[in-house]
């Protein structure tokens, strides 16, 4: 089972620390970083800039969804700046023993393990978090997303739909890739 908080060293010899998402956490510090990627362009389903107070309320309801057991969002800290974060959220209704996964990562903390350490730490806790136990656990990539793609296989995930033309990113419609989790 998956202790949280816990500490990994990442390959450049960095240490991250890996935790729940908590009411201390600044709804500023998260704002920026999501409004960075926006800003960056990056592959990922955000498309613009998050008010502070739309933020605020995304917080809230994570820490909800925490505290329901309907999911949960992990933060990941190196040197004290938010480098990343990985959420896991159960499907609704006859869908809930599904859980998707994401993963959002700062430009300057790519490639380094952090992304496999986030999405080692989400999947070891999913089989402890959700009663039942989850029957598929499953995440999405935009067919251009390579690093995340190589990842998630090395990782154990398995392609099983593509989504032609699903996402809308820069002007140009792109396949959405799924990957469940061999179990």
């Amino acid at each position: 089972m998956e202790k949280l908080p816990k500490r990994v060293k990442l390959k450049d010899g960095r240490i991250a620390a890996i935790s729940f998402i908590g009411k201390d956490d600044s709804v500023r510090e998260l704002n920026s970083f999501i409004n960075a990627l926006v800003d960056e362009g990056a592959l990922i389903l955000v498309d613009s800039h998050v008010s502070l107070k739309d933020e605020a309320a995304w917080k809230k309801d994570w820490i909800s969804k925490q505290e329901r057991k309907n999911g949960y969002l992990l933060v990941a800290r190196v040197e004290g700046k938010l480098a990343g974060t990985s959420e896991a959220s159960r499907e609704r209704w006859k869908g809930r023993n599904n859980i998707n996964l994401g993963l959002a990562l700062a430009k300057a903390y790519r490639g380094i393990g952090l992304g496999e350490a986030l999405l080692r730490t989400n999947a070891g806790l999913t089989e402890v978090f959700f009663k039942p136990k989850p029957k598929n656990i499953y995440l999405s990539v935009l067919e251009t997303n390579k690093p995340a793609y190589n990842l998630y296989r090395k990782l154990g995930f398995k392609e099983f739909a593509v989504f032609p033309g699903w996402v809308l990113h820069k002007g140009k419609y792109m396949d959405g890739i799924f990957l469940k989790l061999d179990q």
